[in-house]
């Protein structure tokens, strides 16, 4: 049961039946009684009969106010809060606005004008100021125009998620209306439940302009190899002109096209096909000659930066016995420019494999009578493996070397098993469409036996005898002891690859079958013992962050020594992050950079070295033509009204006049333990400080 004592706003909750309170001030009264009573009827009378009884009522308060503590009562407050509607202003930030005749205004007049507007609405309003562009922002200081991006729907949606449950009365959005990162932000518009006002900044104007609108490239190419780069050129009023555009490279000059406009608003796109020739980080750039009465040539260039990595991998086939397979294999990444395959029968390979980056081994380690080969260095060497099982594979042999798969045969027989993808394979993509050919493939002959993988392998297609999956793995792949691994546990290749043409008329699925595999195992996994990592490409606003890990002797991470960077012959010190180091370089300028990380850990001298490129962002000078109209359907959508921003102190009376803004009362509900409560304590206090200046007073004490 509870006892529910209204004092206004608060109340006092007891967990006890109700008659405990008389249980307390019963004990109080006993206590006060023995004090007094019983003892002034044995002894003498000490005091007067009305300043006993007041003395016995002060110890009966007393004690059954301790008492009534000991019932561990609860306080319950129920406070009422009012909350003013809230007003947001959200100040478009971004460089598009530096780029249109109104700059000047919008620094200094414009700013001022939004001031007024925030003081005279904080009177009966709660304001709250941001700023947006490439993220949103709090307004500590004026806008500076200088976000690189412009996200309007970002902006609106973190306004939605900080404002989530409050009593929002109106959003002052401002703005050209141009964005050039996330959605389009009418379609979040209708969805609010406040009104978005926006003030409309900017020039609708379509001047003379022509400009490198966007760039479309693979980041990544492999040296060797021809790439595109597509570029697209737009112009505005330049009907009949032309205009030459350049590609560059690190300020070589690739190839330069004229390009013509047809129309008074146009595009063109051309592509550009270029040969990676050179490895490392290479910097393109598109430039547009400028023309007679252009706006501004600030957006005739863009550039992209590509990675140029030499991916051309060697790779050495070696079989046990002449084999049709060896042909499919050697066809198959022979497709692949990337790779360089030469072929082996058994004893006759007397390279090195550690000049290889691949070694394909055809049901080797094999039995007896098929001349030896020592499989045991060529797995020392540390060089990833493929290997290919059949009937000629000596499966014990195999077991010896821990290479990630084991199989355990009590008899000599092989079966004939079918593909069947397997849908939670995570290593690499293999196209829907090339799994399901696959599984069509004419069956290969596989070792009978259990199979055993290693803790981190994963199945890429399961064997399927009939239309029963086994869940034993046809190809699997995974790393051990620092180096990849992958197994095709069948032979009869060769037939797959007959069979893929037969049915589809070419060799592609099977040809991407075995390139997929044999890109993922040639990946040399890095041991060195001083490991930098970070991107090799980040935009001017970007902060540069390098991370590194430590390893000792053991290959387990360590971070007790410190680690130096040095970055154009600046030195930054790593700072410990868990068990590794990261150091954050802040934003750089555009440009190319070296670096060489160091330290000494265990008498020796760790060193590495890498690089990175800080790329140059100038998509707000691409478009400048303010969009009104967007801004004008953003306030139609949800209740609000666009005015011009030299009218945006009108927007004081306009928010006022609303009358669906109103002050909202909230309550807010506390308890808390009555034992303390300060006044409690006092109040027991005083009662028994007046008892005691009493008995003080009257001389019994």
């Amino acid at each position: 049961m509870v006892i529910s004592l209204i004092f206004s706003s608060m109340s006092i909750l007891l967990d006890y039946p109700w008659y405990f309170v008389f249980f307390c001030i019963l004990l109080g009264a006993g206590y006060a009684v023995l004090l007094y009573a019983v003892r002034q009827r044995r002894e003498e009378r000490d005091f007067s009969r009305k300043l006993g009884i007041l003395l016995a009522v002060l110890r009966t308060l007393a004690v059954a106010a301790i008492a009534f503590l000991l019932l561990s009562p609860l306080v319950k407050r129920v406070a009422n809060r009012k909350e003013k509607p809230l007003v947001i202003i959200a100040e478009d930030n971004s460089q598009s606005l530096r780029y249109c005749p109104d700059s000047a205004y919008y620094a200094t007049e414009f700013a001022d004008a939004l001031d007024r507007l925030a003081s005279e609405l904080a009177g009966d309003f709660e304001v709250q100021r941001y700023c947006y562009g490439e993220g949103l922002v709090s307004h500590e200081q004026r806008a500076d125009y200088s976000h690189l991006y412009t996200d309007i729907s970002q902006a609106v949606d973190e306004i939605d998620e900080k404002c989530f449950h409050r009593n929002v009365g109106a959003v002052i959005l401002t703005g050209d209306g141009i964005y050039n990162r996330g959605s389009n932000p009418t379609s979040l518009a209708s969805g609010l439940s406040y009104p978005v006002y926006t003030v409309a900044m900017g020039d609708t104007t379509v001047y003379r302009d022509a400009a490198v609108a966007h760039i479309r490239c693979n980041r990544i190419a492999y040296l060797g190899n021809s790439f595109p780069i597509e570029a697209t050129v737009t112009a505005d009023r330049m009907k009949g002109e032309h205009a030459t555009l350049t590609l560059t490279c690190e300020g070589r000059k690739i190839e330069s096209r004229e390009v013509s406009f047809a129309d008074n608003h146009c595009s063109v796109t051309e592509n550009f096909v270029v040969n990676a020739d050179r490895e490392g980080m290479c910097h393109y750039q598109l430039s547009l000659s400028p023309l007679e009465g252009e706006k501004s040539s600030l957006n005739n260039r863009q550039s992209v930066m590509v990675e140029v990595v030499d991916g051309h991998q060697k790779v050495a086939l070696i079989a046990a016995a002449p084999h049709p397979d060896i042909a499919a294999l050697k066809a198959a990444l022979d497709q692949n420019r990337n790779f360089s395959v030469e072929t082996f029968i058994g004893r006759d390979f007397n390279k090195k494999p550690q000049d290889y980056d691949l070694l394909i081994l055809h049901q080797l380690p094999a039995k007896s009578p098929v001349p030896a080969i020592d499989v045991n260095a060529i797995a020392a060497s540390g060089t990833p493996m493929l290997f290919v099982l059949g009937g000629l594979t000596d499966l014990p042999r195999l077991n010896a070397l821990h290479a990630g798969l084991e199989v355990f045969a009590r008899i000599e027989r092989t079966n004939e098993v079918t593909a069947l993808p397997n849908a939670n394979f995570t290593y690499f993509v293999l196209p829907d469409e090339t799994a399901k050919r696959i599984a069509t493939f004419p069956p290969l002959l596989s070792p009978f036996g259990d199979y055993k993988m290693g803790g981190n392998g994963q199945t890429l297609l399961f064997s399927r005898v009939g239309n029963v999956n086994s869940g034993l793995p046809l190809v699997a792949v995974g790393q051990n002891d620092g180096r990849r691994y992958a197994f095709i546990t069948g032979e009869g290749l060769w037939r797959w690859r007959l069979s893929d043409w037969q049915q589809y008329g070419s060799h592609d699925d099977f040809d991407q079958l075995v390139g997929k595999i044999a890109s993922f195992t040639a990946l040399r996994l890095d041991k060195e013992r001083l490991h930098v990592e970070t991107k090799r490409l980040f935009g001017q606003n970007e902060p540069v962050v390098v991370d590194a890990q430590l390893y000792n002797e053991n290959y387990e991470m360590v971070n007790k020594p410190d680690v130096e960077l040095v970055v154009e012959g600046n030195s930054f010190a790593f700072n410990r992050k868990g068990d590794a180091y990261t150091v954050n370089l802040g934003t750089m300028a555009p440009g190319s950079y070296r670096y060489t990380a160091r330290t000494s850990f265990d008498g020796q001298q760790l060193t590495a070295s890498g690089g990175f490129v800080v790329e140059e962002i100038n998509v707000e000078a691409a478009n400048t033509v303010a969009d009104h109209s967007l801004l004008n359907t953003m306030a139609s959508l949800s209740g609000g009204e666009m005015v011009a921003a030299r009218d945006v102190e009108s927007l004081a009376d306009k928010i006022r006049s609303r009358d669906d803004l109103h002050t909202v009362i909230f309550s807010e509900t506390t308890y808390g333990d009555m034992l303390n409560m300060p006044l409690v304590f006092v109040f027991i206090v005083l009662l028994l400080a007046i008892e005691w200046i009493v008995r003080k007073y009257n001389g019994k004490i």
